[in-house]
């Protein structure tokens, strides 16, 4: 069974695609790794101060529950 992404999630990569931003790129940004960057966005691994780092890089709400 496939699991769903959060909204979270959606919502990261909906604004890395009108940034047109990709996940290398956002990594190098943030000095991370990618692969754990794409982790996170995927929702495989959970971390609330990457899921922070991001959020503020991207302008978003950093919980699927609150607005920016």
């Amino acid at each position: 069974m496939e699991k769903k992404l959060s909204a979270w999630c959606k919502n990261a990569k909906i604004e890395m695609i009108n940034r047109d931003l990709k996940t290398t790129t956002l990594a190098k940004e943030l000095d991370m790794n990618r692969s754990y960057v794409s982790s996170i966005l995927n929702g495989r691994v959970y971390s609330a101060p990457a899921v922070k780092k991001i959020s503020d890089y991207l302008g978003i709400a950093d919980s699927d529950t609150t607005t920016v």
